[in-house]
């Protein structure tokens, strides 16, 4: 892959302290000349000027809020002249561009010779020659001049190329014009699988927390090794796909931080999901089976296996202690050894990026639970001579980190490899987080690519009044842009390693992202966009060359025709069965989800099928002061009541349940196993591409896994199974529940 130099036209501020936002909102100017000027620079910047929200209600972006977002963008506008001056500059780049640094192609036929390549501005008049060196080392050369194609301005090139990540360079006789740019040829839409007769298949599968997996054999907290059995299970029932909940890194030194959606990184996986008892040296290591045999670890390891919750900290140190006994084992196997080749493989192919993964969190270990902007100046960037230092003299700290990221690879395949040869035809369903930590990996390596003076998060609506802010720094589009989009390759491409398909949470950052300036609330967000179609090029791509489908979650505040786009680019749309409804609250029949769909009943963050049905999740939420300045139970709870009957009806209009079964819960578990397997039996009859089961509801979980809008008030990300997967197949209501999905798909 083709890396361009940053030479982004917007220079990043970082933050001048460890204590997150730098950028402050001074006294900017009100004259109508000063707003005028803020609203052009804003919007070359991408600053959407309002916004409607799910009621409809339009919102306009206020002045302050775009200075505050250019201020975080790096941008000087103080004073009128300040936003006239970074006004002129910014034009004078863009009409210096001829194409500009990144330019995306999408391939309509198998053997398109031509192609239009469009201009950054339609002003160029002189002949250009042009050179491309295609990622396989091919060169083609030619000259043209600009042409216009409807409304569309571009340079003619008669060539035939593959799709992949190409240099292409530009000139004019005169020298007066000579641009290097990144070209990507993609194809017209993303993979999808097709059926041994070619028409699309109506796969099914489970989806799963990785960490809430309970078995026999592990430590307290699901690992990889019951990630294959779980897989070798759903294969065995006939599914076609296993769904995993983000398995990003989070923050070794800090273990209690635990949401899979605000990762340490997401390019790299999570070490503590290494099975101990699946490492090839575990058998034959001395050093581990001497430290289990302390009473002390095995009394945390038993108390740990029988909590009711993942204990991180806990979990974490044993097995980061365990795991440095088996690295050495490893380290001293000989060079020529097979396990010690696939690792120099592994490592020569993760290339920089891991290289430099493994030092931050041999820095991570050096710092302890400080961020990192919080770390002496010198260790800021991972090109200082300081930190250059530290990955030669703790070079075996650092071999251990990138023997980390190799066993736990290698047990990720290994899962994948199980579900395939037990007939998961799609494979592992992985999730990609929407955005990492200001304080991690991912943004010390590329902090050009990320405005780490804002956050982003969702807008107010009628279930979070104050609007969601995720305390997550943006990429920049401008910045991404200008690097050839490598930080949003390589993430997207590490997420779809072992996969048959991956879904994107909050897809519509894709296209739009409501920002939360330095100094404001969510309340005063803001939408600023992003090269939609670039992206989706790029997606394109990598899900061909992967053999990856893309499913996009669409939840929330979803732009116009995003959704129509969706379906023309193969995008999967997220449908979870609750909000699946009529505006008269009546259900959606079966038959109306849309093909291009993966249809499941609910999500980590709603109730469970039982826990909804119990009104679990109603008596939670008053019980933790989570319902507003004004909390009427009476009324939720007559609301629930509706939404059974509601269910109840749509049920039994598609011959599912008799027409006599109870509305209010009775806690009978045969009659909730009954509910549950009908309620499966329902989405498995739409023509929905995939129909997910969640493990949750497969074990009749009344409990769930997160409750949004609680940090500590609820035991987030750590609720474990109560049902071992040992037992689970031979379970009546998984064998109901699986047989009623089967029968219909």
């Amino acid at each position: 892959m083709i890396t361009p130099t940053l030479s982004a036209p917007v220079l990043l501020r970082a933050p001048a302290d460890c204590a997150g936002d730098s950028v402050t909102l001074g006294s900017a100017p009100s004259s109508p000349a000063y707003q005028s000027a803020i609203d052009h620079l804003a919007a070359l910047a991408g600053v959407e000027p309002s916004y409607y929200d799910v009621s409809g209600q339009h919102h306009i972006a206020s002045t302050s809020a775009k200075a505050a977002v250019l201020q975080a963008l790096g941008v000087t506008v103080d004073t009128l002249a300040d936003v006239q001056a970074a006004t002129a500059a910014w034009q004078a780049r863009q009409a210096a561009e001829v194409v500009g640094p990144v330019v995306v192609l999408r391939r309509q036929s198998d053997n398109q010779g031509s192609w239009l390549l469009p201009l950054a501005n339609d002003g160029l008049t002189a002949p250009l020659s042009w050179t491309i060196t295609t990622e396989d080392g091919q060169t083609h050369q030619g000259q043209t001049a600009a042409t216009r194609a409807g409304s569309l301005v571009g340079l003619p090139l008669a060539v035939a190329l593959p799709d992949g990540y190409h240099a292409l360079s530009l000139c004019s006789a005169d020298g007066a014009i000579s641009e290097d740019s990144r070209l990507i040829v993609a194809p017209a839409r993303c993979w999808v699988p097709d059926s041994a007769d070619g028409t699309t298949p109506r796969l099914w599968g489970v989806g799963a927390q990785l960490y809430s997996l309970r078995s026999e054999r592990n430590w307290g907290m699901g690992d990889l090794a019951d990630l294959r059995h779980l897989c070798q299970m759903t294969g065995n029932a006939g599914g076609a796909v296993v769904g995993l909940n983000p398995i990003h890194a989070l923050f070794l030194p800090k273990p209690q931080d635990a949401s899979p959606y605000s990762p340490n990184s997401r390019l790299f996986l999570n070490p503590l999901y290494i099975a101990l008892d699946a490492v090839p040296e575990y058998a034959d290591c001395p050093a581990a089976q001497k430290r289990l045999q302390d009473p002390a670890i095995a009394k945390a390891l038993s108390v740990a296996q029988q909590a009711d919750h993942v204990d991180y900290p806990a979990v974490a140190t044993v097995k980061l202690a365990v795991l440095r006994d088996l690295f050495a084992r490893f380290a001293a196997l000989p060079a020529d050894h097979a396990r010690q080749q696939a690792f120099r493989a592994f490592v020569q192919t993760g290339g920089e990026r891991l290289r430099l993964f493994a030092i931050f969190q041999t820095l991570q270990d050096r710092f302890g639970s400080d961020p990192w902007p919080c770390w002496p100046e010198d260790y800021h960037s991972p090109h200082s001579p300081q930190v250059a230092a530290v990955a030669e003299q703790q070079a075996e700290a650092v071999q251990f980190q990138l023997w980390l990221q190799f066993e736990t690879d290698r047990q990720l395949a290994d899962a994948a490899e199980a579900l395939r040869v037990a007939g998961g035809t799609l494979g592992l369903y992985r999730d990609l987080a929407v955005g990492a930590s200001p304080d991690g990996a991912d943004v010390w390596m590329d902090p050009a690519a990320y405005v780490r003076g804002a956050r982003f998060g969702a807008p107010p609506d009628a279930l979070g009044p104050l609007g969601q802010d995720w305390g997550l720094p943006p990429f920049n589009p401008v910045a991404l842009r200008a690097m050839g989009y490598g930080p949003f390759i390589d993430m997207v491409r590490a997420n779809m390693r072992h996969a048959g398909a991956l879904r994107i949470d909050h897809a519509m950052s894709l296209l739009r992202l409501f920002w939360i300036p330095p100094g404001l609330t969510a309340r005063d967000g803001l939408y600023v966009s992003y090269p939609f179609d670039d992206l989706l090029g790029v997606l394109a791509l990598e899900s061909h060359r992967a053999r990856c489908m893309i499913i996009g979650e669409d939840l929330g505040t979803v732009p116009a025709g995003f959704r129509e786009r969706m379906a023309e680019e193969n995008l999967l749309s997220y449908r979870l069965s609750y909000f699946e409804r009529y505006e008269s609250g009546l259900f959606k029949r079966p038959d109306t989800y849309p093909p291009l769909a993966l249809a499941t009943p609910t999500s980590h963050d709603l109730a469970t099928i039982v826990g909804h049905w119990r009104g679990w999740d109603i008596a939670l939420r008053h019980d933790l002061g989570l319902c507003g300045d004004t909390p009427d139970r009476a009324a939720d709870e007559a609301r629930r009541q509706e939404d059974r009957h509601l269910l109840q009806s749509a049920l039994v209009d598609q011959g599912l349940i008799p027409a006599d079964f109870p509305q209010e819960p009775t806690g009978n578990p045969a009659q909730e196993a009954e509910l549950i397997a009908a309620f499966h039996r329902f989405l498995a009859r739409s023509p929905a591409l995939v129909m997910l089961a969640n493990l949750d509801d497969l074990c009749g979980e009344v409990t769930q896994v997160n409750v949004p809008g609680t940090v500590s008030e609820y035991p987030n990300w750590r609720r474990r199974l109560t049902v071992s997967l040992n037992g689970l197949a031979d379970s009546a209501l998984f064998r109901q529940t699986v047989a009623a999905i089967s029968a219909e798909r």
